[in-house]
C-alpha cells in the first residue's frame, strides 16, 4: 500500500501505511499576519468552551500560511520514501483558552496534501479541508525579489495577504503555542449521552529559525452568505516572517474531557 495514491473513496480510517505515526518533523517557512476581529462573531462561530482574548477591537486573530517539508521523526519509518514530503497550508486561529488551557484555536485549516490532510484529520481531529494555496515572491522564493504574496480562496472568501521583502525588526522567538482542537464524541446509542474533550498539541522547538516583522496588508473579501461573513480585520494587520525553523508536532499532545452531558429527552 506505501506510495500509493490517496482518494476521497479510500477507505476510512485511511490505511496507516499511507502516513507515518506522530512525531513528524516540520521545517521551512510561514507567514503570519496578526489582526482583531468581532468578538461577537467568533463567539457565535465557535464552541461555546472557548474563552477568547481579546485586543483592544476584537478577537486576537492570525492568518498563518506555510510552505513545509516533513519526515517522520522515527529514524526506521524516515527511510521509507512516502513518509516525507511537502505540504502548504492555510490556517484561521483564535488566541484564548478552553478548559483553563491557554494556547491558538485553529478553527479553520485548508492544505494542498492529501497525505496530511489524512495526518490531521485520523491523529488529532483537525478541521482541514483540502484547497489551492497560493505562495509567491521573495520571502517564498529565493530566486525572486517580488512582492510577497500568499493568499487563499475558499468557502465563499478570500485572503490575500501581501507584505513587504525589507525587514522592520528581528523579533525575538518564544516558546510555541498550544494548539488546541475542541473535539465532540456522540454515544447515542449506549444511553444518550456526549462527550466533549479538548486535544493540546504542544508543537516542540527543535530550531527557532528567524523571525522578522515586515510591514504589509491584509485584503479580505466574502460573499454574505460565506461562515466567513462578519470576520474581516478591525483595523492594520501584524505581519511576521518565519523561516529556518525545524519543529516536531505530535509527540507531546494531550487529551482534557471538557464536559460530559445527556441530551434532552
Amino acid at each position: 500500500m506505501r506510495g500509493r495514491s490517496v482518494s476521497y473513496q479510500s477507505p476510512w480510517p485511511a490505511p496507516l501505511s499511507l502516513w507515518a505515526d506522530p512525531p513528524w518533523l516540520m521545517s521551512g517557512r510561514c507567514l503570519t499576519a496578526w489582526f482583531e476581529t468581532d468578538t461577537d462573531r467568533v463567539r457565535s462561530l465557535l464552541s461555546p468552551s472557548f474563552n477568547p482574548r481579546l485586543g483592544k477591537k476584537g478577537v486576537v486573530t492570525r492568518l498563518r500560511f506555510y510552505d513545509i517539508n516533513y519526515s517522520s521523526a522515527s529514524n526506521e519509518e524516515a527511510l521509507i520514501p512516502s513518509n516525507s514530503g511537502s505540504f502548504k497550508e492555510a490556517v484561521v486561529a483564535f488566541a484564548g483558552e478552553i478548559a483553563g488551557v491557554q494556547g491558538e484555536y485553529s478553527a479553520f485549516m485548508w492544505t494542498d496534501s492529501l497525505t496530511y490532510f489524512s495526518w490531521g484529520r485520523e491523529n488529532f481531529g483537525w478541521p482541514l479541508l483540502i484547497s489551492e494555496i497560493e505562495l509567491s515572491g521573495a520571502f517564498w522564493d529565493s530566486s525572486s525579489k517580488d512582492q510577497v504574496r500568499s493568499s487563499i480562496c475558499a468557502e465563499g472568501a478570500s485572503w490575500e495577504l501581501v507584505s513587504e521583502n525589507q525587514a522592520q525588526e528581528t523579533l525575538t522567538i518564544g516558546s510555541a503555542a498550544n494548539w488546541l482542537t475542541p473535539r465532540r464524541s456522540l454515544f447515542t446509542s449506549t444511553g444518550a449521552f456526549e462527550e466533549r474533550d479538548l486535544l493540546i498539541v504542544r508543537p516542540k522547538i527543535i530550531e527557532p529559525g528567524l523571525l522578522t516583522a515586515h510591514t504589509g496588508d491584509l485584503r479580505f473579501s466574502v460573499s454574505p452568505e460565506s461562515i466567513f461573513a462578519g470576520l474581516q480585520p478591525l483595523g492594520s494587520c501584524t505581519v511576521h516572517q518565519h523561516s529556518r525553523f525545524r519543529l516536531s508536532v505530535g509527540g507531546d499532545v494531550e487529551s482534557k474531557t471538557a464536559t460530559i452531558r445527556e441530551f434532552p429527552e
